[in-house]
């Protein structure tokens, strides 16, 4: 699956350009948490037409089925999440954050694209992260972003913002999981669950942190 970041080449973006019109598809592909979970309602608070709302359900569930990749079983470990997004962001040139939506089984249930940055950082706040996870009726998530520079290691913002989005989930009853960076040009990846700093119980977690490729 492409993620539709780059307005001039994203499939997806291209795809709903075609069907809705470029004004529209901007408007669909940078909401927070992507188009591919809006409601009915939601979609038509955006001012679409009957005609283009069905057109972006029948979208919506052609791009569903080719994800997750992730293993459809209880998700408890940062290699798996490593090992699919260091192929999926590991070649944007540019920071990309996405979360992972986990029922209450640790099943994946969605996949959704949260925000894109410059090479050194994104710019995001915590309501726009627990508002599609919400919405999609997540019980958990894993955050997962990508490190351009090419080394996994968290900056002091990736740590204050996990920390934020910790609080945040006890209130709010979806559970961060993990946050995983992974890095460009197989620099490895990185989790802050493995490094205790999203709290719980580390002895149930895998003893390393990061992993080259």
């Amino acid at each position: 699956m492409t993620f539709p970041y780059d307005e001039l080449g994203a499939p997806e973006l291209v795809q709903l350009t075609t069907v809705l019109g470029r004004e529209i598809a901007l408007r669909l592909s940078t909401h927070p948490g992507g188009w591919r979970t809006l409601s009915i309602r939601e979609l038509e608070a955006l001012g679409l037409s009957d005609t283009n709302l069905h057109s972006v359900l029948a979208l919506q569930d052609l791009v569903r089925r080719g994800y997750p990749e992730l293993p459809r079983h209880r998700f408890a470990r940062s290699e798996e999440v490593a090992r699919v997004y260091e192929h999926r962001l590991g070649g944007f040139d540019r920071e990309v954050m996405v979360a992972v939506a986990l029922d209450g089984r640790m099943n994946v249930i969605a996949e959704l694209e949260l925000a894109s940055g410059g090479h050194h950082g994104i710019a995001i706040a915590p309501p726009d992260i627990f508002r599609p996870l919400i919405r999609c009726g997540a019980s958990a998530f894993v955050m997962v972003h990508n490190h351009p520079s090419g080394d996994p290691s968290p900056s002091r913002e990736d740590i204050t913002m996990t920390g934020a989005l910790v609080s945040l989930a006890d209130i709010v009853g979806v559970q961060l999981v993990d946050h995983v960076i992974v890095a460009a040009r197989g620099g490895g990846w990185t989790s802050l669950a493995d490094l205790g700093l999203l709290g719980g119980n580390d002895e149930e977690r895998p003893t390393h942190a990061t992993v080259s490729s």
